[in-house]
């Protein structure tokens, strides 16, 4: 399954987060700037209006010009003055105003208008201080005029933004990935037991505590598998050894020309039990090295070779039950482990012998990259195709000679070997396929 990598997600997120960002950073600019505006004014107007009675009633005139005038250069708001006498606004640059009913001014009251010559819209503030009134005004219109250049900036600054904030999203998300990547790699080498990676990536946050956790772990792993490969390997010949000299031993005995008959019976089960617990210790062992294997030794066999020599050492078999055993081979070289494969492919034709009716054929072909193996079963043996791989699940088969490690060891050394397998059972024949590639 074809999977997105980290380091395209990471950029695709980062510059999906700074499009929202800036969206709604635009959104807000148009729709809450004239409030904001407004809220704003109808706080300043109020002091603007006590500054200016201030200068008032101190007869303060030059600073009182002054301040209006650096009103309107720093802040555009423009104030109007009027005497209730000569019913005529003045504003600051000697213009002035009129137009109006002195019964319409209210005092400390905002009104949103729209001028009679432009149609601008104003916000106006009136107070009466003393004997005259003071208009504070200031235009809205501008806004529109500033929310489009807002909105111009913002566009700009949003495209400027989302190119520098993907080229450091990429840069940042290469070198995030990479030590991931890195991770990665150095857990797969462990998975094979493969324990000479380095681990080390020098870094102070959680990927860098993370790294030397899997480093820690890969040591104690180490450790603990040299000492189950060591306890095998001894464990191999303390059992195997004495096995080995009871078998000679009761063979020696069985030679003896004066045993009587029920001896002899005696000797012959101890020495087939023999047999059986050292075929039993022999794949016990086997299992275990396979858990603790840190290598495949990938050689090209001739497979067809491989089988042949494979039905010859089981030939007895055929023989004792009077089988027939049709090959169909075909000339397939492979790159395997021939060990593994050799030990998977023996239990599993050993068995199609040994599990086959008496006088019956038994199929073995060989083309196209599969291996199919089919024998007739025993009548009256039920087999239970999700059991026959559990250890030393055999079923009706007590009667028959073996352990029930058999087919234990093919699903774990076909695993081990990446070969796709199929069993099922068609009309009371047993096929077990092996899909080569």
């Amino acid at each position: 399954m074809k999977r997105d990598s980290l380091s395209k997600k990471i950029f695709i997120y980062s510059a999906l987060i700074i499009t929202i960002a800036m969206i709604i950073s635009y959104s807000i600019s148009v729709f809450f700037l004239e409030y904001h505006f407004i809220s704003e004014r109808k706080k300043e107007f109020p002091k603007i209006a006590r500054e200016i009675e201030y200068f008032i009633k101190d007869n303060k005139n030059i600073e009182l010009k002054n301040y209006i005038k650096n009103l309107k250069e720093t802040k555009d708001i423009t104030v109007l003055m009027m005497s209730e006498k000569e019913k005529k606004w003045i504003n600051n640059r000697g213009g002035s105003g009129s137009g109006f009913l002195m019964e319409d001014l209210e005092d400390k009251k905002f009104i949103i208008k729209n001028q009679r010559l432009t149609e601008a819209k104003i916000l106006l503030y009136n107070q009466k201080i003393e004997n005259n009134w003071i208009s504070i005004r200031s235009s809205l219109s501008i806004l529109n005029y500033y929310k489009k250049e807002i909105g111009y900036f913002n566009l700009l600054a949003a495209i400027i933004a989302i190119l520098i904030g993907l080229i450091f999203g990429k840069i940042f998300s290469k070198k995030f990935v990479k030590d991931i990547e890195t991770l990665q790699a150095n857990t797969k080498e462990i998975s094979k037991l493969n324990f000479k990676s380095n681990l080390e990536i020098d870094r102070k946050d959680e990927l860098g505590e993370l790294s030397k956790n899997i480093k820690k772990m890969s040591e104690k792993l180490e450790v603990a598998i040299n000492d189950l490969e060591s306890f095998v390997s001894n464990t191999s010949h303390e059992l195997k050894t004495p096995i080995a000299i009871i078998s000679s031993k009761v063979q020696i005995l069985m030679k003896n020309e004066n045993i009587d008959s029920e001896t002899l019976k005696i000797y012959k089960t101890i020495l087939r039990e023999s047999y059986y617990t050292k075929e039993l210790i022999s794949k016990l062992l086997i299992l275990s090295k396979l858990d603790v294997s840190t290598s495949i030794k990938r050689e090209n066999i001739n497979l067809k070779g491989l089988l042949l020599k494979i039905t010859e050492r089981y030939d007895y078999l055929e023989f004792s039950k009077n089988l027939t055993l049709n090959l169909n081979l075909k000339d397939i070289i492979i790159l395997t482990d021939k060990e593994l494969l050799q030990i998977a492919l023996e239990n599993i034709i050993q068995n199609s012998l040994k599990y086959s009716q008496d006088d019956k054929e038994v199929k073995i072909e060989l083309e196209d990259n599969v291996l199919r193996i089919e024998n007739e079963m025993l009548l009256d043996n039920e087999v239970d195709l999700e059991k026959i791989f559990i250890p030393f699940n055999r079923g009706k088969n007590q009667r028959i000679e073996g352990n029930g490690l058999g087919l234990t060891l093919v699903k774990k050394i076909l695993l081990i070997l990446d070969l796709k397998y199929k069993v099922y059972i068609e009309e009371n024949k047993f096929n077990f396929i092996i899909y080569l590639k």
